[in-house]
């Protein structure tokens, strides 16, 4: 019998009393007066019988092999054991205080057992939570964007394999842009390869030079929330990669996507295979 099972037929047993434990049922009590031991008893009786502890007040034991009860001492009646579907044994107020905490405490672990089975059901991958919107694409061609320009990047696809994923509506391929179906928190990430178009003797330094990568909302970078990598061109060699990664919040209907801003004297080229992903974290 499992555990909850068994909580329930002992808290039926003991708080109803219309069926007796099967110790008492199989065991009847000792005849008083040439009368027979009832079929059926006390629920208080019952926990006795099975709790076989000694009563607080009497001193004496209630033991099994008997089959009799032994009532505390009172006034008149001194250790008088009794029997049968007469008067109840008068069980003393510590012991059902202590029977009342241990009902409860049964009671609380069955509900504990019955919640851990439930979560251990939830576990096993029936009742996960879907994911409602999220995407993972690449650029499909090479991108130029020439200097001192400021690219919106566009022509993304999902490759057929794995790594790449799209979940829900509002993504845009050619633009490039992803607009939020649902209000709340994205986890937003692009990740680009950027090459020199001028070989390094052609170039013509520029202290400050610098290429920006941004996440912007509503392509507009200056007045509302972005993600923005920033880098050097001085230290970066023929080939370079350059990632920005973050969390936005987006109202249903507003879209995000991915800017280049070039401030170097020399174009450059966004390299195929560079991508971009979002997640919804929550709302």
């Amino acid at each position: 019998m499992r555990l909850p099972e068994l909580c329930l037929a002992l808290l039926c047993a003991a708080g109803t009393g219309t069926e007796a434990p099967r110790a008492a049922r199989e065991r009847p009590l000792a005849p008083e007066h040439g009368e027979l031991g009832a079929a059926r008893v006390d629920p208080r009786q019952a926990w006795m019988l099975l709790a076989g502890s000694p009563g607080r007040n009497s001193g004496e034991r209630g033991r099994g092999g008997s089959g009799a009860l032994t009532a505390p001492a009172g006034p008149g009646t001194p250790g008088k054991s009794t029997a049968g579907a007469g008067a109840g044994p008068a069980v003393p107020e510590e012991l059902l205080r202590e029977l009342q905490l241990l009902l409860r405490g049964t009671a609380k672990m069955c509900r504990t057992a019955g919640e851990g089975s439930k979560e251990e059901e939830s576990s096993g991958g029936s009742a996960q939570r879907r994911v409602e919107a999220a995407f993972h694409c690449q650029t499909r061609a090479d991108l130029a964007v020439e200097q001192k320009t400021w690219l919106e990047l566009g022509q993304f696809y999902i490759p057929e394999r794995e790594e790449m994923f799209q979940r829900g509506p509002g993504l845009n391929l050619t633009s490039g842009q992803y607009t939020a179906p649902l209000a709340g928190f994205y986890t937003f990430s692009s990740t680009l390869h950027i090459a020199r178009r001028e070989p390094r003797r052609k170039r013509q330094g520029c202290r400050g030079s610098r290429l920006r990568v941004l996440i912007c909302v509503q392509s507009c970078c200056q007045h509302n929330s972005h993600l923005e990598s920033v880098s050097q061109l001085e230290s970066s060699g023929e080939l370079f990669t350059i990632s920005v990664t973050g969390t936005l919040y987006l109202q249903a209907g507003q879209h995000a996507s991915v800017f280049v801003d070039n401030t170097a004297g020399s174009p450059l080229t966004v390299q195929s295979g560079s991508d971009f992903s979002a997640v919804l974290l929550g709302v």
